[in-house]
């Protein structure tokens, strides 16, 4: 999902750099189906966030409060709105917000599209090469150490995702990013009972262009095991069929698992390491990576070349883990 406003709590920078990549990949389906003839299946019909009890209704209600105060595009929905806008959502529900910008997309075909355009401007994608360190001279990166040899390099980007801090240990960086394994599983169901994405407090259930429902997301810190479990499939089966019941009756098709780099705040670390040159890190974004790759690509690419990013980074700099620790 590319769900900017779901997935923000308040306003503030993350906020800010969520819908600012929004903004960002909304061209970016056109841009690469022209480039490289591949469809990510970019879908923005919207997020319908279902309030089920009194206290997600309290909780969605004060998000719609202040995203309005921020001139945010949102709808606060009774029951027969929400109805009239998903027909099939639980007959437990007694409000819902609507954020009509959010969407989605496919992110393997995303991730097969952008690979290729990067290499039809000149990239070099080196497959099956595992990255065992850096070439370091005094406090300067110059490049990796890999299994297919030294790779020399002006800049040396890591972006590592859940094990990122596995390298940054070498250079003797304590990177606070671990692993919040998640878990998903896919249904077919003809018809497609939604259009939106549809989320609560215990699942989330999105339509795919394909005529699959993805449904998702358990979270479990600090798990390596990536591969999809019994009570995983159980309780995420059990959420979507409580909170779009025609789901009963799609087939399953598949369930998988994934690591996702989490942060004590849940946030992005973004740019250079203190005391090294040569060095940039993007890692840590947690359950918004497919979201923020496109402001993060920017970010980061300017930064290698010496320019100024599109927004303020300070606040996902590495830096804050370190003073909060000297606090």
């Amino acid at each position: 999902m590319l769900v900017a406003q779901a997935e923000a709590h308040e306003p503030g920078p993350f906020l800010d750099l969520l819908l600012l990549s929004r903004d960002l990949h909304k061209p970016l389906g056109e841009e690469l189906y022209e480039l490289t003839g591949l469809d990510p299946e970019y879908v923005w019909s919207g997020t319908l966030q279902v309030a089920t009890d009194t206290e997600s209704r309290d909780i969605y209600s004060a998000k719609y409060s202040w995203q309005k105060e921020q001139e945010l595009t949102a709808q606060w929905l009774d029951v027969d709105e929400a109805r009239k806008l998903e027909p099939n959502i639980s007959p437990e529900s007694i409000a819902a917000l609507y954020l009509s910008e959010d969407g989605q997309v496919n992110p393997p075909r995303l991730v097969r599209a952008l690979a290729l355009g990067a290499t039809v401007g000149g990239a070099k994608i080196m497959e099956a090469t595992r990255v065992s360190g850096f070439v370091v001279e005094g406090q300067r990166v110059r490049g990796l150490k890999t299994t297919r040899g030294m790779i020399s390099a002006a800049t040396v980007v890591l972006a590592g995702g859940a094990l990122s801090a596995l390298l940054s240990d070498e250079l003797g960086i304590h990177l606070p990013v671990f692993p919040v394994k998640g878990e998903l599983l896919a249904v077919n169901a003809r018809p497609v009972p939604i259009k939106a994405n549809i989320y609560n407090s215990h699942c989330y259930v999105v339509p795919k262009r394909d005529g699959r429902v993805i449904i998702g997301a358990t979270e479990e810190p600090g798990v390596y095991d990536r591969r999809p479990t019994l009570g995983g499939v159980a309780s995420l089966s059990r959420a979507a069929v409580e909170l779009i019941p025609s789901l009963s009756h799609a087939l399953f098709t598949s369930a998988w698992g994934g690591l996702r780099p989490g942060t004590p705040d849940g946030r992005p670390m973004l740019g250079s390491l203190e005391g090294w040159e040569g060095l940039l890190i993007a890692t840590g974004h947690y359950r918004n990576g497919v979201l923020l790759s496109a402001v993060t690509g920017e970010i980061i690419a300017a930064l290698a070349l010496g320019e100024t990013p599109l927004v303020d980074i300070s606040p996902f700099l590495h830096q804050r883990f370190v003073s909060n620790a000297a606090q």
